[in-house]
């Protein structure tokens, strides 16, 4: 009996790898096929939120051209249903330490296979495409983005709509006037079509006057070396810890000039490290335009992320569309931290967001950790920060609202009656001498001398209506009870009306606005001789913190990325005191036009304008790990990462790192199955 038994215990161990090799073939299975209609026939459906709500009736000015070319038009399609509670169960489990799965990240050739479009189905959208004159020009990895081009004729005729062209603010632009048709076998698969309009979105860079130049004016500002020594970044400089080896793509929408970046780098008495440039796909269209928002916003977050972090590799990513370029940072897996300080507010964008969603969704996938400014018109993120007075209600920025994105709010120094600050600047140009208290920042409405009163400038924040259903992690005190994404999650200074950030840029006459190694702008004009160019908003603090979260992977030895830290952050405010500056004053409550105000005030623990706080940041880089911990497995809570999770059961694939990678389910179930055959014989003997 006992010799039938042995022989038997082969069989059993080739029954256990029988398993674990389906299980793993279940892992790495091809994406099914989803169109099954025909797309030639004539059956189409209204793809709804197609039209842009900044292309307005009254500002319509005429017809384009048929025979004008449009370049940079992308399909953009979305998960399966089976897709996306497999794409939740990964997520959570990429985040449970106990899982086989945890910070196993995807690469994008391992995302494709797993979540992309089939080839077949990809193949016969291309024909579509072709069949209606259009040329294809790129595909991603996943199937799920295809970019072509054609003529207005051949577009309108395709998407049976019209583009027109609009005046807005003195600025030229085109969009379609009526919601697109699409092929009826594409429902519930596209989610949308973007460039067909030009619209794009508006940097959170908040100007400042240029009249503050220290030693002259006795107004303070932040330099490099300042934000170092309030936030407590130097004992990590002293440990070695300065961002080498790291990587943190930085997105944008325009050219820059690299002597912009060296002349900051050499005012800030940093080394030369300058950025890698990473073109989109649709980033030959654009041209250099000095004194540009969008120019200043691209050189505030190359200059600022590699000052933080100054040995890291700054890549930046730039397209026609900061959107585009934020999809080619996470399509091309670029860098593990990926910095955007740009916005949409969420009401009439929601087709957009959910594009954009399963971009933010990919990222974590990968291992990437996206961090987004939380916006600058306080708590009415719709209107415009230039308007005196708020008209659309409260509302929330996107993607900072995303619960797979860190959003960062704006504090504002309370130097008042302190010493705080040095008479006089060290060689890096610092001057502060510890942490300064913060409140909430709000300029708005505020006034100096003669210059016009400030629109409506205050810390983003509030409660997402798009991201109806509280994120797991999303708990602690001071945590609203109201079943939705709450914004923001920390906070760093941002005002642009006291203790502003200095950068370097070229202006509109081409001028660099930092001379002879120092900050200074020197000019012939009086009025703006020997003076610093400097701005606030919450631009700053996206690219600040994606360069803390690369000391903080410094510090703590992990390999890879971190993917959504939000997990993490909320855990460490429940289980520390030391890491977080908690803001408990201020608001970012902003008027109407009817007398009264809205918005939210600072309190204990989280609140709805500067989320957990602005931090300590040596503290956080060592309670990110425990101390007794070996590595990162245990640096994470196992909330989920996305708004919602799945309990279905998806098998989690890996990826690249030491969480267990695409064989770790099967590699349990055969451990299990000898686990059972120790346990059967034991019985037995």
């Amino acid at each position: 009996m006992r010799s039938s038994r042995l022989k038997a215990y082969p069989q059993l161990i080739v029954s256990a790898l029988l398993l674990a090799s389906a299980a793993a073939a279940e892992a790495q299975s091809v994406p099914r096929d989803r169109i099954a209609g025909s797309l030639y026939a004539q059956a189409s459906v209204v793809l709804r939120g197609s039209l842009s709500p900044l292309a307005q009736a009254r500002d319509e000015t005429g017809r384009i051209d048929g025979a004008v070319t449009v370049h940079g038009v992308s399909l953009h399609f979305g998960l399966s249903s089976a897709q996306q509670a497999d794409l939740d169960e990964l997520l959570r489990q990429q985040q449970d330490p106990l899982s086989p799965s945890y910070h196993a990240w995807l690469t994008p050739q391992q995302y494709a296979s797993r979540f992309g479009l089939s080839t077949a189905d990809q193949a016969r959208i291309k024909g579509w495409l072709r069949s209606q004159g259009l040329h294809i020009d790129s595909v991603s990895t996943s199937g799920k983005r295809i970019g072509f081009s054609g003529s207005v004729a051949s577009i309108e005729t395709a998407f049976r709509t019209e583009l027109h062209r609009f005046s807005v603010g003195g600025a030229s632009h085109f969009a379609n006037i009526t919601e697109l048709s699409v092929p009826a076998a594409w429902s519930g698969m596209l989610l949308s079509v973007r460039g067909l309009d030009d619209f794009h979105p508006r940097p959170r860079l908040r100007d400042a006057s240029p009249r503050f130049t220290s030693s002259i004016s006795g107004d303070h500002f932040l330099a490099p070396d300042d934000f170092a020594t309030i936030y407590d970044l130097k004992p990590l400089y002293a440990a070695g810890i300065s961002g080498s080896g790291g990587k943190i793509a930085v997105v944008g929408q325009a050219l820059i000039n690299l002597s912009d970046i060296r002349d900051f780098r050499t005012a800030a008495g940093l080394p030369a490290n300058d950025p890698q440039l990473v073109p989109g796909p649709d980033a030959g269209s654009l041209v250099l335009q000095n004194g540009s928002e969008d120019m200043s916003e691209s050189d505030i977050d190359v200059e600022w992320s590699g000052d933080v972090a100054p040995d890291a590799t700054i890549e930046f990513v730039y397209d026609k569309d900061v959107f585009d370029a934020l999809n080619e940072a996470i399509e091309q897996n670029v860098a593990p931290v990926v910095s955007i300080s740009y916005g949409i507010c969420e009401t009439g964008n929601s087709t957009q967001i959910n594009t954009m969603q399963g971009w933010l969704e990919q990222a974590n996938a990968q291992g990437q950790t996206v961090i987004a400014s939380s916006g600058d018109a306080g708590a009415a993120d719709c209107d415009s920060s230039g308007s005196a007075t708020a008209s659309h209600g409260l509302a929330v920025d996107f993607p900072a609202s995303s619960p797979n994105v860190t959003g960062v709010g704006g504090t504002e120094f309370n130097d008042a009656g302190g010493s705080y600050w040095s008479s006089s600047n060290d060689s890096g140009n610092g001057s502060a001498l510890s942490y300064i208290p913060e409140i909430v920042w709000n300029d708005t409405g505020k006034q100096s001398g003669t210059s016009p009163a400030l629109g409506l400038y205050a810390s983003g924040g509030g409660v997402s209506t798009q991201f109806s259903a509280k994120p797991s992690w999303q708990t602690g005190t001071g945590v609203p009870d109201d079943g939705a994404r709450d914004v923001p999650d920390i906070a760093l200074a941002a005002s642009n009306f006291h203790d502003m950030y200095l950068y370097c840029t070229t202006n509109s006459s081409g001028q660099a606005t930092c001379d002879n190694g120092g900050f200074r702008f020197s000019s012939s004009d009086a009025s703006t001789n020997n003076t610093l160019t400097v701005a606030g908003g919450t631009s700053f603090g996206a690219p600040t913190f994606a360069a803390i979260l690369t000391l903080v992977t410094g510090r703590t030895g992990a390999s890879g990325g971190l993917g959504n830290v939000n997990p993490r952050l909320y855990q460490l405010a429940a289980a520390t005191s030391d890491v977080f500056h908690d803001i408990v004053s201020g608001n970012n409550e902003v008027p109407t036009a009817s007398g009264s105000s809205i918005g939210y005030s600072a309190g204990t623990g989280y609140d709805l304008t500067t989320g957990l706080g602005s931090m300590d940041v040596n503290n956080l880089a060592d309670a990110w790990v425990p101390a007794s911990g070996s590595g990162s497995s245990s640096s994470s809570s196992s909330g989920s990462s996305s708004s919602s999770s799945s309990s279905s059961g998806g098998t989690a694939s890996g990826g690249t790192s030491s969480g267990g990678g695409a064989f770790a389910p099967a590699l349990l179930v055969l451990l299990g199955s000898l686990r059972l055959l120790r346990q059967r014989r034991r019985q037995r003997a």
